[in-house]
């Protein structure tokens, strides 16, 4: 994204070839929330949309959007009614697409919101969970939530799992509650006087592995196995020192394997 005298550009990029688009220039107002979901059809045809919300300031609890889409190729504006309020200038963490919905994490409400901008829905966060979310992603088509209590227990790690969102009988599900000083170091022993709060920070959920959790620790990227209950350093990274120490999980899609024909088929 780029802001240019009051209007927006926005880059479409592929991360694998490289290549990337400029869309359109929008006007820029305030600061709106943007996300962007891409699908794939059956005919493996991509389908993108680049999605703006910005709060009216009125009574009324409604949404302007600008959405722009690969299939019209241009931007569309309209207006939203929401049915229940919450804070734009309250969401803490960028977008994470879910079933085709845009979700973030509210932190005046201490909920996820997720919106299309068509359909809403609200959740809750875990009535255990008595801290802010530390990572907020999807693992292996699942959303997840991960929690380090911090200064009443530093050592602890949470992770639950959305359950049952298609059925609308939302739930939260403890997978995993592990404790950083019970693990076991494969290398880099050194660290170990720093697997606490706040040294440790959450850096991506691995994309199919939901017993996996890299996190970052002194500027070290760390693989943590809950299962195993084990820590191993992969990378020295200083500048993760200097920035905000999160990933976006790009994950490819998987295409059904193709099934060679038989010898019999195509002697026929």
């Amino acid at each position: 994204m780029k802001i240019e005298s009051l209007k927006c550009i926005y880059y479409v990029i592929n991360p694998v070839t490289m290549q990337w688009l400029a869309l359109p220039p929008v006007r820029q107002h305030e600061t709106p929330l943007h996300g962007f979901i891409c699908s794939y059809d059956k005919h493996k045809q991509l389908t993108y949309r680049v999605l703006r919300l910005l709060k009216i300031k009125d009574k009324n609890m409604e949404i302007k959007v600008d959405m722009f889409s690969s299939d019209t190729r241009e931007w569309t504006k309209s207006l939203v009614s929401c049915p229940r309020r919450f804070d734009l200038s309250f969401f803490a963490t960028a977008a994470v697409v879910y079933k085709d919905l845009l979700f973030w994490w509210e932190i005046k409400s201490n909920r996820i919101v997720g919106c299309d901008p068509n359909n809403y829905r609200f959740f809750e966060l875990p009535v255990q969970m008595e801290h802010g979310i530390d990572y907020f992603g999807l693992c292996g088509g699942s959303l997840r939530i991960c929690e380090i209590p911090g200064q009443e227990d530093p050592s602890l790690l949470r992770v639950w799992v959305l359950k049952d969102f298609v059925k609308n009988e939302d739930k939260w599900c403890l997978e995993h509650e592990v404790y950083f000083n019970q693990m076991t170091w494969k290398n880099s022993t050194w660290l170990t006087e720093y697997v606490k709060s706040p040294y440790v920070q959450v850096f991506a959920y691995h994309p199919n592995d939901g017993d996996i959790l890299y996190l970052v620790i002194k500027s070290r990227i760390v693989l943590c196995n809950m299962q195993r209950k084990t820590l191993e350093m992969l990378h020295d990274f200083p500048m993760l020192a200097h920035v905000c120490a999160r990933a976006h999980t790009s994950v490819l899609p998987w295409w059904p394997t193709p099934i060679p024909s038989s010898p019999l088929q195509n002697a026929t």
